[in-house]
């Protein structure tokens, strides 16, 4: 472990080195090689060492967090899936989120005092780590069962027909003698497989933290100062872009059926429809298994480390003592030194304030990770949509901002207390983009939420809302699937929420439900009564965009 140190920053010899063994001076320069050359173990062979730079390494590494982030980043695309599927709410979705970054925050506390000699080693074994757990949920899906569609009358085109069962989400008052149908039981079979989201979400978590820091911690031994910044930013380019990246790509799989082989009579617009989630999944953890073993082969202390160490020894940023400390350190001594540690980063007060300031700061990262939701919602968006403009906007505005803060770092030698008040600007600058979320398309009316079924039919009856009134009670409807209809002025959950008896086809398609019991018409259309607010939403996009990458400037 001292070799390194030792050869470049002094002639003295290690203690206990056989004199004859090493012999002369080249045969220290093998010894040296062996630490410092690429290979697993016993095998170090030369061809290897034109990948032994630091561009190439922090190429590699930079791609390995593209597709880690990716890996993380489709879940926000794939929530609503997810619920529906496996019976799940917002609040059991945040928690699969938020234990990511539970068990990362956990893990970092110990990850930051035991990688500081092996660094590549646990930056590879992270990696693989993030592999497992992100492979284990994606493949519930062998598991899962899916939505069958129902029974439907053969109809030939033009032509309006009486449904004997709920093919078409109309009102079928005999199933209430039935229950639950078998095709709605599904998701609450489905939901025993939650718990898999949740422990992979940990793992998950505990798999990042290892690159995440010791990956910094090695590009610094490799980087001088000023290359160091640009160095890093670009890493951090990459690696952001992958959650927009996540969302692009997340619209692109909700295409395909979930298996590739969609029941008769089902397609993209169906409510049967389940796109492939566990693409966004699978994908990038091959990606990851493969980097982690280029990652693995890179040695402790990489050649291009031995300028900047002279450099920070040069400048008293560190000594050779303090560096052959911290690569000799025993485990039982890295231990003991934790707690020491702690307190002397508790005494920083500068750096405790960045820290509680990155914590409010970093409070909007639950918001982003339901933002897919949250703009289809608002702007009456499909999975396709929302993930192309999201996934844009959130590309421009990460790598706007992340290049522009390399830059910057870059044009001069910024005294602290300047990097301190900019960073403070930048961060109160960004507040008032973030009102851009707070554009939306106009609401709409909904029966028996808004709007009591008694009022809508002109009904002297009282009535509370709820979705479930007297002209639909018979129905027995469902909420499992959310398929709206608008009679004009108000929207339904469903044609069975409506109380529709018949549906009218054309060409196959569904045009409008008739008989409907619960509307003030008699008829619906499939579809709620708002429509879409295009240029609402790019101006929203676009303000939000300029604050996210004011924010990542800082």
């Amino acid at each position: 472990q001292h070799y390194y140190i030792t050869n470049n920053l002094s002639e003295e010899m290690p203690e206990g080195a056989d004199y004859k063994k090493l012999g002369t001076h080249e045969s220290w320069d093998d010894t040296d090689r062996k630490i410092t050359q690429m290979g697993y173990m016993g095998w170090r062979p030369r061809f290897l060492e034109c990948l032994n730079k630091p561009a190439v390494f922090t190429s590699i590494f930079a791609v390995g967090n593209f597709f880690m982030v990716m890996s993380y980043g489709i879940l926000s695309m794939i929530i609503p899936t997810l619920e529906s599927v496996f019976n799940l709410n917002s609040k059991q979705t945040g928690v699969i989120l938020m234990a990511n970054d539970i068990s990362g925050t956990v893990a970092a506390l110990f990850i930051a005092n035991y990688c500081s000699a092996r660094k590549t080693r646990w930056i590879g074994i992270g990696m693989i780590v993030v592999v497992i757990a992100t492979i284990l949920p994606a493949s519930v899906t062998l598991f899962a069962e899916y939505p069958l569609p129902r029974n439907r009358t053969e109809v030939s085109f033009n032509q309006t027909i009486r449904s004997d069962v709920e093919s078409y989400g109309v009102c079928n008052e005999s199933r209430s003698e039935y229950g639950i149908d078998e095709s709605e039981g599904y998701a609450i079979r489905n939901h025993q497989y939650y718990w898999i989201f949740v422990f992979g979400a940990l793992l998950q978590g505990f798999g990042a933290a290892p690159p995440g820091i010791a990956g910094s911690t090695y590009m610094d031994e490799i980087f001088t100062q000023k290359q160091f910044g640009v160095a890093i930013s670009l890493l951090y380019v990459v690696s952001f872009i992958g959650y927009p990246i996540s969302m692009l790509a997340g619209s692109v799989f909700l295409q395909y059926y979930v298996t590739f082989d969609p029941p008769e009579g089902v397609t993209f617009e169906s409510k049967e429809w389940v796109g492939a989630w566990w693409m966004g999944m699978f994908f990038p953890a091959i990606a990851v298994f493969v980097l982690s073993f280029f990652v693995l082969l890179y040695p402790r202390q990489m050649p291009a480390a031995k300028k900047v160490l002279k450099d920070k020894v040069r400048r008293g940023i560190t000594t050779v003592l303090e560096k052959k400390e911290e690569l000799g350190r025993s485990l039982k001594e890295i231990t003991l030194d934790m707690i020491p540690a702690f307190k002397r980063v508790f005494k920083n007060k500068a750096l405790n304030c960045l820290i509680i300031g990155d914590v409010f700061l970093f409070l909007q990262i639950g918001a982003y990770s339901f933002y897919p939701k949250i703009y289809a919602l608002i702007f009456r968006l499909d999975s396709k949509s929302v993930g192309s403009i999201l996934g844009i906007s959130n590309i421009i505005g990460f790598a706007v901002g992340l290049i522009a803060g390399g830059l910057l770092m870059r044009w001069r030698d910024w005294h602290p207390k300047t990097l301190q008040l900019l960073y403070s600007i930048l961060t109160a600058a960004a507040v008032p983009f973030s009102l851009g979320m707070l554009l939306y398309c106009p609401v709409n009316t909904y029966a028996g939420v808004d709007l009591p079924y008694s009022e809508i039919l002109n009904s002297s009856q009282l009535s509370h809302p709820s979705l479930t009134g007297e002209c639909n009670a018979d129905c027995a409807c469902t909420t499992a699937f959310y398929q709206p209809v608008c009679d004009g002025n108000v929207t339904f959950f469903s044609p069975c929420h409506a109380g529709c008896m018949d549906v009218e086809l054309v060409d196959g398609q569904v045009t409008a439900y008739t008989n409907c019991t619960c509307t003030g018409t008699g008829t619906a259309r499939a579809g709620d009564c708002g429509g879409t607010c295009p240029s609402t939403v790019w101006i929203s996009l676009a303000i939000t965009t300029v604050g996210t990458a004011i924010t990542f400037v800082g």
